[in-house]
C-alpha cells in the first residue's frame, strides 16, 4: 500500500509578502476585525511627535522635530537687505511662488496680510533637502522633484495660507526723519534637512518651521544717519523675536478603497512610507487657531467624499491640539 504525503504549503514571512503583493498586504491588515496598520498603529492614530528648539549654535532660530522615524531640522537665520545700495531682492532658495493669475496691482501692501510685501521683495527664503542615507530611496545629486514640491508647499502655507510672519518685524526703518522710512530688511533663509524620512515629511517639516520662527531672536537692527548704513547692536539682551501671526498645523491623511466586501473606504492618518507607496488617494488639511480650516489640499481618487473630509477636518483638529502643546512647551 503506497503511503499518501501532504505537499508542501507555500508561504512566505510577512516582509517577503509585503514586496511582493504591498497592496494586499496592506489591505489584509485593514480587514482584519477591529482593523489595524502594519505598523500596528488604529487607521485613525497618529505618531507621537517630539520637538526640541534652540539646537543649532549658529543659527537664529532652530528646531528638532521627529514623527515616528521621520526627522527633520530647521534652522532660520536672518540677513540684512538694504535698500540704499540698488539692492531689492534677495536670492536663493524657493522664493516668489507668483502665479499668472497674480497682478502688479496692490503688490507690496498690507491689505493682503504682507504677503505682498514678502514676495516682492523675496524676504521668506525656504528651502528643503533631502540629507544622505534618509531614506532607501533617496538618490545623491540635484534636488528631486519630491523635494522642489514639498519646498514650495512649505512656501505656500508660509506666504498665502497662514500668513504667519508680519512684514513689519522683518522692516528696519529710519525712526529720526520726518516720516518713517524704510531703509533695510531682515531676509529670512529658513533651511529644512530631513534626516531621516518614513513619510508625511510635510506635517514634520511644517512644524519644525513653526517651532523654530517661534525661537528665532534677531539684533536689534536699527538706521544710523552719520554712517548712512545699518548698524547691528551685538547685546544679547536686546535681541528681540518675530511677530507671529496664529499658529497653524497640518495633518496629512492616506486614503485606501476597496476595505471589505462593499469595497469601503479607509482613511488612514499620518501614513508612513509603505502606506503612502500604496494610497493613491492624500488629503491634506490645515487648522488654525479657533478650529478655523485655512486649507484643504486633495490629490488622487474620488474615494473620499464630503463625509471622509469631514473626518479628517475632525481629526485635524484634535491633531492641532497636539501640536500646539508641544511647540508651546519647547519654548518654556
Amino acid at each position: 500500500m503506497a503511503s499518501s504525503t501532504t505537499p508542501p504549503v507555500l508561504s512566505f514571512p510577512p516582509q517577503t509578502f509585503q514586496k511582493l503583493s504591498p497592496s494586499s498586504y496592506l489591505l489584509r491588515h485593514l480587514q482584519s476585525t477591529p482593523p489595524i496598520r502594519p505598523s500596528g498603529r488604529s487607521p485613525n492614530v497618529f505618531r507621537e511627535p517630539t520637538i526640541h528648539t534652540n539646537s543649532l549654535s549658529h543659527a537664529h532660530g532652530s528646531a528638532v522635530v521627529r514623527t515616528g522615524d521621520t526627522a527633520v531640522v530647521c534652522g532660520v537665520r536672518g540677513e540684512i537687505l538694504s535698500l540704499t545700495n540698488g539692492e531689492g531682492k534677495a536670492k536663493g532658495g524657493v522664493v516668489v511662488l507668483r502665479s499668472s493669475e497674480d497682478n502688479d496691482e496692490g503688490f507690496v501692501g498690507e491689505e493682503d496680510g504682507g504677503e505682498g510685501e514678502l514676495r516682492a521683495r523675496s524676504l521668506i527664503v525656504t528651502n528643503l533637502e533631502l540629507g544622505t542615507g534618509c531614506s532607501r530611496d533617496y538618490h545623491p545629486g540635484p534636488p528631486s522633484d519630491f523635494a522642489q514640491t514639498t519646498t514650495s508647499r512649505l512656501h505656500r502655507l508660509l506666504l498665502s495660507t497662514t500668513s504667519l510672519i508680519s512684514p513689519e518685524s522683518l522692516r528696519i526703518s529710519d525712526t529720526h526723519a520726518t516720516e518713517i522710512e524704510t531703509k533695510a530688511y531682515w531676509v529670512l533663509y529658513i533651511d529644512i534637512l530631513c534626516i531621516s524620512l518614513d513619510g508625511n515629511i510635510l506635517d514634520t517639516a511644517w512644524a519644525s518651521v513653526i517651532a523654530a520662527l517661534r525661537s528665532t531672536r534677531l539684533p536689534r537692527a536699527y538706521w544710523d544717519a552719520d554712517l548712512e548704513a545699518v548698524v547691528c547692536d551685538p547685546d544679547l539682551a536686546k535681541y528681540t523675536g518675530l511677530q507671529l501671526g496664529q499658529l497653524a498645523f497640518t495633518a496629512s491623511f492616506a486614503v485606501i478603497s476597496g476595505v471589505g466586501d462593499d469595497g469601503k473606504s479607509v482613511i488612514l492618518s499620518d501614513p508612513d512610507e509603505f502606506e503612502e507607496s500604496v494610497c493613491e488617494e492624500s488629503v491634506m488639511v490645515c487648522i488654525k487657531e479657533g478650529g478655523k480650516i485655512a486649507r484643504i489640499e486633495k490629490g488622487g481618487g474620488l474615494a473620499c467624499g464630503m463625509e471622509g473630509l469631514g473626518e479628517c477636518v475632525h481629526r485635524a483638529r484634535n491633531r492641532f491640539d497636539v501640536w500646539e502643546r508641544l511647540v508651546k512647551s519647547a519654548l518654556v
